[in-house]
């Protein structure tokens, strides 16, 4: 097997920790079964229905404070991410009681009900109205705006902006890292992308793009440069936050577009790859040929559905996914990187890991694109 794709090695803008784990590239063909989409909000507690020691009756039930007034019972076996976007999701369903005056939830308190991915839980909750407001509070931010017909959804009985306008909204305000990381989810729920019919899903994913370009348009001009960026790179394909993180890494320094779940059949093996770059090049008058596969280690990849508690099934997928690496580094001039959650932390050493194989002269040549830098 030999790698196919040519990559061009200089590629212009073409037109921390999340919650999701990663899902193994070695899966099932067809649709990519990663968590994601619109839940419901946690049922709140108020004040009013817990009589006149509010405080103390919510104790004893063993809720917690979300906001004045607000309680909610605490989300059972729960790392820290998923606590603190609990709480983050039921400070949305407080001020949801609590709002008369036909706000809409958006940024990102319209990226958690949407179940968009974000690096941080949000400790503010946001909604856009008509008028600026006469007061504010540290919990609620309200933004001033007109928002159009179409930009405004019901989920779950909420109104909240739709995820084309959720997206334009916080591509202009949140660090690129974490901005292509919520576009990459929302192209992901909007498309719906089957990895074995990739044309399929460009066309479609360029049809959304467009969607989201013309809403950067409009709003807030202030970061529309960043936000065009943005949504010019967001790809649907991602599995995890954590390789849209990786990706962001390459793209930001000036690497090529990666080929996003590339297929390769080996010895009666599917394999679909998280990250791919064919790179044909020439290096002292001599061509250099290499193709470069990034993978993202997720906590769950070794266990594939089963229990942690089943040392046998453990080992059964530590083993497979050995071969799938031994089967991908035996073809001709590759060169197969991988990543954890540890390696995100640190920006400029995975970049230099992950372009290890390349040529200096290659390496000296790339420059750093600014609006995904930040």
């Amino acid at each position: 097997t030999d790698c196919s794709t040519v990559v061009g090695w200089r590629a212009a803008i073409p037109s921390a920790e999340a919650a999701v784990p990663a899902v193994s590239s070695a899966g099932q063909a067809g649709h990519m079964p990663v968590p994601g989409g619109p839940r419901p909000l946690p049922e709140v507690v108020l004040s009013r229905d817990l009589g006149d020691n509010a405080s103390r009756q919510a104790a004893a039930q063993g809720l917690v404070k979300v906001l004045h007034g607000a309680y909610v019972a605490p989300l059972a076996n729960a790392n820290k991410w998923q606590a603190a976007e609990h709480l983050a999701r039921a400070r949305v369903a407080a001020v949801f009681h609590r709002l008369t005056n036909g706000a809409v939830f958006s940024h990102e308190s319209a990226a958690l009900i949407h179940g968009l991915w974000l690096v941080t839980a949000p400790m503010t909750v946001h909604v856009t109205q008509r008028h600026k407001p006469s007061t504010r509070t540290p919990t609620l931010h309200r933004h001033a705006g007109t928002l159009m017909p179409e930009d405004v959804v019901e989920v779950h009985g909420i109104r909240v902006t739709s995820v084309e306008r959720t997206v334009a909204d916080l591509a202009k305000t949140l660090h690129p890292r974490d901005a292509l990381i919520l576009a990459d989810s929302a192209l992901r729920l909007l498309v719906d992308p089957n990895r074995d019919q990739l044309s399929a899903v460009r066309r479609t994913t360029e049809v959304v793009r467009a969607r989201l370009m013309e809403k950067v348009e409009t709003g807030a001009q202030h970061g529309r440069r960043q936000a065009r960026a943005i949504v010019a790179y967001a790809d649907p394909l991602p599995e995890s936050p954590y390789e849209s993180i990786v990706r962001w890494i390459a793209l930001s320094r000036g690497l090529p577009r990666p080929e996003l779940q590339r297929r390769f059949d080996i010895r009666g093996n599917t394999y679909y790859t998280d990250m791919y770059w064919l790179f044909e090049l020439t290096v002292d008058d001599r061509p250099f040929r290499l193709c470069l596969i990034a993978e993202y280690d997720g906590e769950q990849k070794y266990l594939g559905g089963t229990s942690a508690d089943d040392p046998e099934a453990a080992a059964q997928a530590v083993l497979a996914e050995k071969r799938r690496e031994d089967d991908l580094r035996g073809m001709a001039d590759t060169d197969v990187r991988r990543f954890d959650r540890r390696d995100v932390q640190k920006i400029e050493a995975t970049f230099r890991r992950l372009c290890t194989a390349l040529p200096k002269s290659y390496m000296a040549s790339l420059r750093q694109v600014p609006e995904l830098i930040g």
